[in-house]
């Protein structure tokens, strides 16, 4: 299976967007209040570092994913050791995306539905995508993209007459740094490009890969932005800090007329689409990467139960919306720049230096 630049960067954006729409808004509004709108732009320096990092480690190691330059770099034992590390990685990506679509599931649509099944049912249907391979799981998302898209548009039409920008004032109160703090979460969203390390070999013309991917990265700020927007002036920088799903509570907003008054029902299926393709995707990774650093051939058969012991973990771990807001504001962050930054930047400083790759003169 081979997917163009196109594909990937709609990979990226449906990777990066998508769980992150529901939470955003609350997360950086607690730290910038109405200026919470700007930290998209900050945070998005993660995913232009880290494309950026791996584009030139894939014009030194053309053809291979991160496993396996990372065992020319270290040596065979180090370089499977960090496979395993990015597994774990994926297994914790997975994790918040079930934890977060249970959360959402449970204050929104099924409020007396056990979290333990709605866990179990994205596990199994992301299973069955990922057996499927990455050629499946590329055209849902080709599907869903636009459709998830056009929701949040229609969100942002049909709630602007309502919208107060008096709320986005004052600009700046407390200065810059409360920016800086609220866009340190949204980072390692961005930082969710490093999905490009393990997908490179699949893609057909690499030396499109930057510009496409910039573009969904644009799109995502622009997501972002206008997401967090909406709601602080709807709901004003209090209430968006303080609601968990304060962009679910603008999608409940919405009236048209009096003919279609729940129109969250046909969003959230939207969304639920695109979180499956997320999960079926990472999960798809994780298993490839697991492979490879068993040597085997396929991931088909490591790909339920990795998804099963997900949906288990999911159910033991943070029993509340506010352990997960906590987790994703705290641990996370911290979590996630190891793999999405320290190690990427280590590994091209170390190819650099041995002069290891194509590129090295």
């Amino acid at each position: 299976m081979r997917i163009s630049g196109s594909q990937f960067g709609a990979i990226l954006f449906l990777t990066i967007v998508t769980t992150a729409v529901l939470y955003i808004p609350n997360i950086t509004a607690r730290e910038a209040k109405q200026s919470a709108w700007l930290a998209p732009i900050l945070s998005s320096g993660m995913g232009f570092l880290i494309l950026w990092i791996f584009v030139k480690l894939g014009e030194r190691f053309p053809g291979q994913n991160l496993v396996q330059f990372s065992t020319q770099l270290l040596g065979k034992f180090l370089g499977k050791a960090l496979g395993l590390g990015y597994c774990l990685f994926f297994l914790v990506i997975n994790f918040f995306t079930l934890r977060q679509f249970s959360e959402a599931m449970n204050l929104s649509l099924l409020q007396h539905t056990p979290v333990w099944f709605v866990s179990l049912w994205l596990a199994l249907v992301g299973s069955y995508g990922a057996i499927l391979g990455l050629e499946v799981i590329t055209r849902s998302i080709q599907f869903v993209l636009p459709l998830f898209v056009i929701s949040i548009i229609l969100v942002i039409l049909f709630t602007f007459p309502d919208l107060e920008f008096k709320q986005l004032f004052p600009l700046f109160e407390g200065g810059v740094w409360p920016i800086v703090k609220a866009s340190y979460s949204p980072a390692t969203w961005f930082g969710e490009s490093i999905v490009l390390a393990f997908l490179f070999p699949f893609i057909n013309k690499p030396q499109e890969v930057f510009k496409k991917s910039t573009w969904a990265l644009l799109a995502a700020i622009l997501v972002f932005s206008a997401d967090i927007l909406v709601t602080l002036l709807l709901l004003g920088p209090e209430l968006a800090s303080s609601y968990d799903l304060a962009f679910w509570k603008v999608i409940r907003y919405i009236e048209v007329g009096r003919t279609f008054l729940r129109l969250e029902t046909i969003i959230i299926f939207l969304w639920i689409s695109a979180v499956v393709a997320k999960f079926a995707l990472i999960l798809y990774l994780g298993s490839l990467v697991l492979a490879e650093v068993w040597g085997r051939q396929s991931p088909g058969k490591i790909v339920v139960p990795m998804a099963l012991l997900t949906a288990l973990i999911s159910t033991t771990f943070l029993n509340s919306s506010i352990d997960l807001q906590y987790a994703l504001s705290a641990f996370w962050p911290k979590f996630a720049l190891i793999f999405e930054l320290f190690i990427p930047c280590f590994l091209l400083f170390l190819a650099w230096l041995r002069k290891k790759g194509s590129k090295a003169t």
